[in-house]
């Protein structure tokens, strides 16, 4: 798999990442989704399986149990899920708390470092 044959979700439920998307829309060769909702973003990977999701907003904004139903829906693919915080009021969770995210990013992040997301979700997809 490369990037051209998935996609990656964006959750976000506060419309506070546009930035992020116009990166990432510049760097991949595949789709970028923006969900608005946990809702939309269920149905949305119930149709296709992204090979990366990005949580946008603080901890509040997702649940403990979303997180666990969207490791459910994605384990086939080994998709990757990483929270994105701001810089400016950062909610970093007790890893403990959330096993079901991969990691945890703060905004704004690097061209390069989104870059190096996107290889290593896609090399993940694919082992």
């Amino acid at each position: 798999m490369d990037s051209s044959s998935g996609y990656i979700l964006l959750l976000d439920q506060y419309c506070g990442t546009e930035l992020v998307v116009q990166s990432l829309s510049n760097q991949v060769e595949g789709s970028v989704f923006v969900a608005h909702s946990a809702d939309q973003a269920v149905a949305r990977i119930e149709e296709s399986i992204p090979y990366l999701v990005i949580l946008s907003g603080t901890q509040k904004h997702w649940s403990s149990a979303f997180v666990d139903r969207l490791r459910e829906t994605v384990k086939p693919l080994g998709t990757t899920i990483v929270a994105l915080t701001k810089s400016h009021e950062p909610s970093w969770p007790v890893q403990e708390e959330h096993p079901g995210v991969d990691g945890f990013l703060v905004e704004p992040i690097s061209k390069d470092v989104l870059h190096l997301l996107v290889k290593s979700a896609v090399a993940k997809a694919i082992l």
